[in-house]
């Protein structure tokens, strides 16, 4: 009763009266957009979609992610964004809805005058020496990494013993019990 009296008080307030008024009037036009029946589905979706973003499958491309973004984050900023900035713009004028409908093909002759196209020569360049760097990284990481597989390979050989060894005991026991 008394949260009643304190609320009607509250109405009596003008600042009150008007922020509830602009809320009912947001959520009016929230309604008639269709954005409050969106809500309600979505609200009843959230359970399953939460279990869905707990798969560990999901949770580890979420990780890759995670992971190339600070890769991103780690390679020099301003030439990023100038790059992507140019790139964006370049791909906006050449890739056009006609091009997207016809796309140009390109047969072994087209291929060859093609690579005379300074402007493929440079993104080919630029690719070749993504793939050098990829190859280097490549390298890189087997080094560190073989010791870790080799190390793996050996305790794997262990526990097989292991194993072999505890069913051959296991046989011989069946067989004194027999």
């Amino acid at each position: 009763m008394a949260e009643t009296s304190a609320q009607l008080k509250a109405l009596e307030d003008p600042t009150t009266r008007e922020a509830l008024e602009k809320g009912l009037e947001v959520l009016k036009q929230l309604n008639e957009a269709g954005l409050l029946d969106f809500a309600r589905e979505a609200s009843g979706l959230a359970g399953d979609s939460l279990s869905y973003l707990l798969d560990p499958k999901v949770l580890k491309i979420f990780s890759n992610v995670a992971y190339f973004l600070h890769l991103l984050e780690l390679l020099e900023p301003t030439m990023l964004s100038v790059m992507a900035e140019h790139f964006v713009r370049e791909l906006n004028r050449e890739v056009t809805p006609e091009l997207m409908k016809d796309p140009p093909r390109l047969g072994p002759m087209a291929f060859v005058r093609a690579l005379g196209d300074p402007d493929v020569q440079k993104g080919l360049g630029f690719l070749f020496v993504f793939l050098k760097v990829l190859g280097r990284a490549f390298d890189g990481a087997s080094k560190e990494l073989l010791p870790l597989v080799e190390e793996a390979e050996t305790t794997l050989a262990q526990l097989r013993k292991q194993r072999e060894a505890l069913q051959r005991e296991l046989q011989q026991q069946r067989g004194r019990q027999a």
